[in-house]
């Protein structure tokens, strides 16, 4: 655990107003509409949460939602962004539970990600085992609605219709929606796990790269080396095996299944190794003294370029301890992204 942070009172405007409360809920939804962007959604809802308490927040949050809803329905405005918003409203709940409650964000990390895999989980397999909805046929419809419109897109396309291989893959995948919803549905558990757990770890790591904002408010006893500290328990390392044996073994007489869970269980203990992977190239750039706007270039780079390269990395920091090796000792840049 480290030293509280106490913020001078006068870094930021303290005045709370509605205004401002407003404010985070219209750049919420502006980055839930930006593909990409909108695993930050959460982040400003979170710090409605620390700056105006649960119960305004929550009020903003409903009543919002229900405005996207309606419009969705009345209007040309995309349905997806309202769920997205209330995905985000959810993953400010439980991140802003974990400082206001005053957890280690390690501990608050796993235990939100838990309960988040189980919530979502547990609706597919309830609406599944109702019999009113079949979560296969429905992503089925998904997937070939959205083929069926990357097919309208690139019809004139060139480089679509070309003869080389990369084309003909193309095509071939484009041609078989259901070969395709099969493949995702094989590893939607993994998916689930992965996109809860990492969209959870993206909100603390902004929220407390930026609790400046914050702290005068809350004293939350950690910060944020505690979350990129991160490692993996060392008995990670024989589920690891036991999937590795199970995805390379499919092709030397394992059932197929055994590739499946293999696959699955391989993606759900690489979000871990990532972000202790993530932890040991903090310390590198830390050594080579990069910072400020540049580090924070290279961190969204390598998170969104070479995330594969950080989950090896991790990985392999079980034996070698790669932190060791940077012994640069340099002040804490701020918090501030």
């Amino acid at each position: 655990m480290t030293k509280p942070e106490v913020q001078p009172g006068k870094v930021f405007d303290q005045r709370a107003s509605f205004g401002k409360l407003i404010f985070l809920a219209v750049i919420s939804i502006a980055l839930c509409s930006f593909g990409p962007l909108s695993v930050f959604a959460p982040v400003p809802l979170i710090l409605a949460f620390l700056l105006y308490g649960r119960l305004t927040t929550l009020a903003i949050g409903g009543v919002t939602t229900t405005a996207l809803w309606f419009i969705s329905a009345k209007y040309p405005v995309p349905f997806v962004i309202g769920g997205m918003y209330l995905t985000a409203l959810l993953y400010a709940i439980l991140i802003a539970e974990v400082i206001l409650r005053n957890i280690n964000p390690v501990k608050g990390l796993i235990t939100s990600g838990l309960i988040l895999v189980t919530l979502v989980g547990g609706t597919l397999t309830a609406a599944n085992l109702s019999g009113k909805v079949s979560v296969k046929e429905e992503l089925s419809k998904s997937v070939t609605k959205l083929l069926t419109m990357v097919k309208e897109q690139n019809k004139d396309n060139e480089a679509m219709n070309a003869s080389g291989d990369e084309a003909r893959a193309f095509q071939d995948l484009l041609s078989k929606p259901d070969e395709l919803s099969n493949e995702i549905f094989a590893i939607l558990p993994s998916i689930i796990f992965v996109f809860a757990f990492f969209g959870l770890w993206v909100s603390l790591y902004m929220t407390l790269r930026n609790s400046m904002i914050w702290r005068y408010k809350h004293l939350y006893a950690y910060s944020l080396k505690d979350l990129i500290n991160f490692r993996a328990p060392e008995f990670f390392v024989w589920p690891l095996i036991v999937s590795l044996v199970c995805v390379v073994g499919a092709d030397y007489g394992l059932p197929k299944l055994a590739e499946t869970i293999g696959s699955n269980l391989l993606y759900c203990l690489g979000v871990f190794y990532l972000f202790q992977g993530f932890g040991v190239y903090n310390a590198f750039l830390q050594y080579l003294r990069i910072g400020g706007f540049l580090k924070t270039m290279f961190v969204v780079f390598t998170l969104v370029m070479a995330y594969k390269f950080l989950a090896i990395l991790g990985m392999f920091d079980l034996w070698f301890d790669f932190r060791k090796f940077f012994t640069n000792k340099k002040k804490d840049e701020g918090d501030i992204l």
